[in-house]
């Protein structure tokens, strides 16, 4: 099988098969067998799979004259399982651990992170070193040298890779002492946090330059990859270091379904190749014997290929090196539908009418982080907008706005000069602009002309809205609760969009009445829930965080019928009863003249809990019947096809062409052809 290099596309069906497995597990790869664990990939349709030099726990898998090989390792197991996939032709891109490497924290405690109060960390926190967590290595010590070496030496022991998987790329603030002697040779006080976040930003950009130079000692176009465990919006850096990105998003291991579609929309915003990855794992990352259901990974690989993603899917492979049959089964079912929808994927791209400014990309694209990050605003529109059936985009600052209708600034969107110019030149073109929360306010009120004077934010935990404009839809006739105090606002000459009702007092331990929050007074505050002037509609709750967090319907209700209203036209429009489960997300082939349309229908069940976050399942398949959907796409369509939606039909209703889907069980294709 030929190498793969940065210049190919990426393949669409991936395993990542995890084998960190500790000193004390015996019999290492002592019943691997190739043609078992060869002829189980291909028969369950497996393209490339992510193989283990360095694991957690820092042992190689494999003879190295640099790091050590696992103390009970019986056989050259990378070798093995390498040639037992080129035999095949599967794709093999290699995995070594960075940040996490419990043998270099062992025999070189100088390598480690050190807080401000002078102790390790682990991944537990400072309670856990007594306990089961990793280690947390500094790129600012020789550490960096020892892993380049590891690195160099696997590209060199096994030229034929087919890419650099680098696992836990995390650079902590740490006061390391070869830290602190590189933070005083760069004249910076140890004692400032800003200087200490500085040397930090500094010290992973180290990192990247040289493991990536590294990775590619052999091999000038060999394909890398930094993983962070999420992509950060707004950090266009990364593109320089990594071929591609593979969004780590496991639905039920605390990223949630939410997160994949924040990341893959930004992910093609900007122009990368991108993975989508989950796991066969009932919670997280490293279960042995526990399976997701095959539908599970059908529905969520299905939607990766929706959002222009092939599938990663993680494994973790039994320290004994016999692959698990059951796993393969249900990972087969999933790669089995990417594979029958392939023809549908290559050249496509995105189409969006919305655009939404990344509160992460925008604020702080820079920070040194440690673990996914969940910015409730970013991940509270997009959930809204997809339960909405609506086209959307994540930006970050340097995207093309005058792309969209309609741009979102949700919750806290800090508009600094260069980007208020660029906004304004967005609204000179005729775009118009949602902004909400905190977004759009300066140190001395609004940056923008919407109609209102800015009054300060409201000193009471909760408030209430009437929704009494028209833009809401069939909003409640009283006022309902937000959940949060809202920014106060008083309409000079813009259109209110309804009040904001204040409760008697703020709850505490003096005041409190019932269960909750405290009722609302009777009579109006004086401030509004929200204003429109010309182009700009403002609403003074978060109320992206708020639906996120929440999840009130009444708040998803007349959220749907205010970005209608914005938009006049949307592309899709559903003729019967809102149905959030369903998304609907179109794409367009440009070379072979149609659009995409897939449609995705599930009912995640809550199961548990994982680390203190919900466990939700894909159980099954649920069959849907007759959609209907307005399109007003930007060319007419002569003609509708069918990938498993049963029969459809095409018509006109003025200028708009009405499409009927006659089935839906989990997920269908159903390709728009035009002139």
């Amino acid at each position: 099988m030929t190498r793969r290099t940065l210049n190919d596309p990426l393949l669409l069906r991936q395993v990542h098969l995890d084998f960190h497995t500790g000193p004390q597990v015996p019999d290492i790869g002592l019943h691997f067998d190739e043609d078992e664990f060869g002829d189980t990939l291909v028969k369950a349709g497996v393209q490339s799979i992510t193989l283990f030099a360095k694991c957690h726990h820092g042992y190689s898998y494999h003879p190295t004259e640099v790091g050590k090989p696992h103390p009970n390792l019986k056989t050259n197991l990378l070798r093995r399982q390498i040639n037992a996939c080129k035999a095949r032709g599967i794709a093999t891109p290699i995995y070594l651990s960075c940040a996490w490497d419990e043998l270099a924290c062992h025999e070189h405690p100088e390598w480690r992170v050190v807080d401000e109060h002078g102790k390790w960390i682990t991944t537990g926190g400072i309670d856990h070193l007594q306990g089961p967590s990793w280690g947390i290595l500094d790129f600012g010590t020789s550490y960096l040298d020892y892993l380049c070496a590891q690195i160099e030496e696997v590209a060199g022991l096994f030229p034929e890779n087919d890419g650099i998987f680098l696992d836990i790329c995390h650079q902590y603030v740490s006061l390391s002492s070869q830290s602190m002697d590189a933070l005083k040779a760069k004249g910076l006080n140890w004692q400032n946090t800003d200087h200490l976040v500085q040397h930090a930003a500094d010290m992973r950009d180290e990192f990247l330059r040289r493991t990536t130079d590294a990775a590619r000692c052999v091999h000038a176009d060999l394909p890398v990859f930094h993983n962070h465990g999420h992509v950060t919006r707004g950090d266009r850096r990364i593109l320089g270091f990594d071929s591609h990105l593979e969004i780590e998003s496991l639905p039920t291991g605390g990223w949630g379904y939410e997160h994949f579609p924040v990341s893959a929309r930004y992910a093609e915003t900007i122009g990368a190749k991108y993975l989508g990855m989950t796991g066969k794992f009932h919670t997280f990352w490293g279960e042995f014997g526990t399976y997701k259901p095959g539908d599970a990974l059908e529905q969520e690989s299905a939607m990766m290929l929706a959002f222009g993603a092939g599938s990663s899917v993680g494994d973790q492979l039994h320290p004994s090196g016999i692959i698990d049959q059951t796993t393969y089964e249900r990972i087969g079912q999933a790669f089995k539908l990417i594979e029958d929808r392939e023809v549908y994927h290559s050249g496509s791209e995105g189409l969006a009418e919305i655009g939404v400014l990344s509160a992460e990309a925008i604020n702080d694209p820079y920070t040194i982080r440690t673990w996914p990050k969940h910015v409730p605003g970013d991940e509270g529109v997009v959930r809204l907008l997809l339960e909405c059936q609506m086209q959307f985009n994540v930006l970050d600052r340097n995207c093309d706005l005058s792309l969209y209708k309609l741009l979102i600034l949700p919750d806290e969107v800090q508009v600094d000069a260069d980007l208020k110019a660029k906004l304004n030149a967005y609204l000179a073109g005729g775009g118009k602009l949602l902004l909400s929360g905190k977004s759009g306010l300066g140190e001395d009120g609004f940056l923008f002309d919407i109609g209102a004077e800015y009054c300060g934010t409201s000193p009471f935990d909760v408030d209430y809205a009437l929704l009494s404009a028209p833009e809401f839809g069939d909003a409640p006739k009283t006022p309902v609760c937000l959940y949060e105090g809202s920014q106060r606002i008083r309409v000079t000459d813009g259109t209110s969009l309804g009040d904001v009702y204040e409760p008697y007092f703020a709850r505490s331990i003096k005041h409190f009445c019932g269960h909750q929050h405290t009722p609302n007074r009777r009579e109006k505050s004086g401030y509004a829930v929200g204003v429109s002037k010309g182009q700009i509609t403002y609403l003074a709750h978060s109320v992206f965080s708020i639906y996120m967090q929440k999840g009130p319907v009444v708040l998803l209700e007349a959220l749907r019928n205010l970005i209608g209203s914005l938009l006049e036209e949307p592309m899709v429009t559903t003729t019967h009863e809102p149905m959030p489960g369903l998304r609907v997300i179109l794409r367009h082939q440009p070379e072979n003249k149609r659009y995409l349309l897939h449609t995705l229908f599930s009912t995640p069940r809550l199961r548990g809990q994982n680390k203190s976050t919900n466990i939700e399942v894909i159980q099954e398949k649920v069959r849907l019947r007759d959609i209907s959907l307005d399109l007003k796409l930007p060319r007419s369509i002569t003609g509708a096809e069918s990938v498993d939606a049963g029969e459809v039909t095409l018509s006109t209703v003025g200028d708009i062409q009405r499409l009927l889907i006659g089935e839906l069980n989990g997920h269908a294709v159903v390709p728009l052809n035009y002139a």
